[in-house]
């Protein structure tokens, strides 16, 4: 059994590296006889020598000191390889059975080093496995053990319970740090498939790993054994969602007719209801101001113009970010699953008001569009046609998904070349790419790969940093609150905090005055930080010049990017989540599943479709018409527009 000061290699960059090499030092400090030592006491010797080989040290050492030590862990060392050695193999399965359990990755790794595996009967490393399956955890990270024993891992794996949770998260799992797993040569894709097909039909399969195959991308599953992922996905959820262990979230959205305010919200435990006013919708007289409502009073893009409806990162809480996920899915939080039902409502309101009066959604877009671009933009050559309002949901989805590509495409060929090629265009008959729409600015957004601009954010605007108060209030403060009350000091940090703080200060963003004041010393890069944090862009022309030139500076310093583009990262992976499957497995693929006839035939889904391919056509629109805006005014944009 290890000891509770045993010492233990965990990482490079772990935080407990430095206690660890402490107690390193009390043992080495010890007489040792290593002829009479057993495994487990051996190994221990190795992870100090992990610390000594990634240069991990303490820095009370002297160069005698290292000397000295560094001789000790090699002695060691060689008294495991002579262990090894001189092991009778018919005693090697006894000697894994007593390994600690912070010792076995160390002696997998020491039994390819060394090449025992040359030295025993391939049975008994079968043995071992049959007798310790997790093993295989340690074993399949090393290359030459794991070609060596090729035959012998792929018949273990094809009978091994755990096998399917190990391709899929290999292959499939979304993981901070890439799964090092070598699976043998000789294992087939269809062996692989097997493989998942089984642990589906298993009594418990865990639905974490069945939601893995469900979203496989990787692994290349054939269609049957996707929709076997789904089914059983749907029976084990069936199962655990029940009303005891589950919340229930409702959204709803309705009109008054004789309502004067914009909207009314009232929330009740889990539900929200929105309700607009009739009045207020009179009293909008044309159909510029009417189309403004999806972001003045609906919000589907804030002051700059970002969607708001995308999953946002800070607006997941810790368990929605742990959570097993798939590097191939699109990642939705309760507040995105919220923002999403309410948007929808949303629409559904002024479609029935908009009823009401007589007209139609439809109508309403193609005349705001055509309206914008031919007399506000002087877009003469642009064309575009809104499908019929009478005909079926699935009809009006496949005629609307070619008209609005169309739609983008005029605009790239606007953007670039100053005017529409009707001719030209139809020669071009290649896919659409979000991605590739330019703007017609040549900064639109202002975007940070710098590493510091991130940890800037966290320091400053993380309210679960380190550095945050929580006041009397016992709620989470950031950093930049303290300093937007009055005067900060170090004295008001508790003792904990102060050695973060000194990082702060060793990065050049703070400093701390002789009498304990602390100020910032950018003030605009970490406003500029704080910015970043909240939408991951700056859309640049929609602040005042003062704040640009900041900007600028912070460009010219190497601190910040420049995008060209029409869309965000986030909203191309937003509109790629809803239209087709270019970026993720669980997408809803609407464009390409009417198009193909794949779609779904029940008619109440398909209203639903609609509503989602109308809404990601309006947040098209909306930044279409916001670009367009910024365009025309691109020149007198010497004051403030915000």
């Amino acid at each position: 059994m290890s000891r509770i000061d045993q010492v233990t290699f965990f990482s490079k960059p772990d935080l407990a590296g430095h206690s660890m090499l402490v107690q390193a030092e009390k043992l080495l400090n010890l007489q040792h006889d290593f002829a009479a030592m057993d495994l487990n006491s051996l190994l221990e010797f190795h992870h100090i020598h992990q610390y000594f080989e990634h240069d991990l040290f303490l820095e009370i050492w002297t160069a005698e000191q290292k000397t000295v030590f560094l001789k000790i862990v090699k002695a060691a060392l060689n008294q495991i390889r002579s262990f090894l050695f001189n092991l009778p193999q018919e005693q090697l399965l006894n000697e894994v059975d007593q390994l600690d359990f912070s010792n076995r990755e160390n002696f997998w790794e020491l039994f390819q080093y060394f090449e025992v595996y040359k030295r025993i009967d391939r049975a008994v490393f079968e043995e071992i496995l049959a007798a310790h399956p997790r093993h295989i955890r340690y074993v399949l990270p090393l290359k030459q053990l794991v070609n060596y024993y090729n035959t012998e891992l792929r018949q273990f794996l094809l009978s091994c319970e755990e096998s399917a949770e190990l391709l899929l998260s290999h292959y499939e799992e979304k993981q901070t740090d890439p799964s090092n797993y070598i699976f043998p040569k000789s294992l087939t894709e269809a062996d692989k498939q097997t493989i998942i097909s089984t642990y589906l039909d298993s009594p418990e399969p865990n639905l974490n790993y069945v939601e893995l195959a469900r979203n496989s991308k990787e692994l290349k599953l054939p269609p049957k054994l996707l929709l076997k992922a789904r089914q059983t996905a749907k029976i084990i959820t069936d199962k655990i969602l029940t009303e005891e262990n589950s919340m229930k979230m409702s959204v709803s959205a309705t009109w008054n007719p004789n309502q004067e305010e914009p909207v009314v919200f009232t929330n009740d435990d889990n539900h929200t209801r929105a309700v607009y006013g009739g009045r207020f919708f009179d009293s909008i007289e044309t159909d510029l101001k009417l189309f403004s409502v999806f972001n003045d009073v609906f919000v589907y893009t804030d002051e700059e113009a970002f969607i708001t409806l995308i999953n946002k990162d800070l607006e997941m809480d810790v368990l929605e970010k742990i959570f097993m996920k798939s590097k191939n899915e699109f990642q939705k939080g309760f507040i995105f699953t919220k923002k999403d039902m309410l948007s929808l409502a949303q629409l559904g309101v002024l479609w029935d008001y908009l009823r009401v009066k007589g007209r139609s959604i439809e109508a309403l877009l193609e005349s705001f569009l055509k309206t914008f671009f031919t007399d506000y933009f002087n877009i003469e050559e642009l064309t575009f046609n809104m499908p019929d309002a009478n005909l079926s949901s699935s009809d009006k989805i496949r005629l609307l998904a070619p008209e609005m590509e169309y739609l983008l495409k005029q605009y790239k060929n606007f953007v670039l070349d100053g005017s529409i090629n009707h001719e030209l265009l139809q020669i071009d008959s290649s896919p659409l790419n979000y991605s590739e729409i330019p703007s017609l600015l040549d900064k639109k957004y202002i975007f940070s790969t710098h590493e510091s601009i991130g940890i800037i954010g966290h320091w400053f605007f993380d309210e679960m940093s380190i550095l945050a108060n929580r006041g009397d209030s016992n709620k989470r403060k950031p950093l930049i609150q303290r300093f937007r009350e009055g005067k900060v000091y170090q004295s008001d940090f508790e003792e904990y905090q102060v050695p973060y703080l000194q990082q702060v200060v060793q990065a050049g963003d703070i400093n701390i005055k002789d009498d304990g004041e602390i100020e910032i010393i950018d003030i605009p890069k970490v406003i500029v930080a704080g910015k970043l944090r909240k939408n991951g862009n700056i859309s640049y022309w929609h602040f005042h010049s003062t704040f640009r030139a900041q900007v600028d500076r912070l460009i010219d310093e190497g601190y910040l990017s420049i995008s060209k583009m029409l869309f965000t990262t986030a909203e191309v992976s937003y509109l790629n989540f809803y239209l087709n499957k270019k970026e993720f497995t669980n997408s809803k693929d609407l464009r390409n599943k009417y198009l193909h006839g794949t779609n779904n035939r029940d008619a109440q889904q398909q209203e639903k479709d609609y509503l989602y391919f109308l809404r990601t056509f309006i947040l098209i629109m909306l930044k279409l018409r916001d670009d367009a805006i910024l365009k025309k005014h691109y020149n007198t944009l010497v004051t403030e527009v915000r």
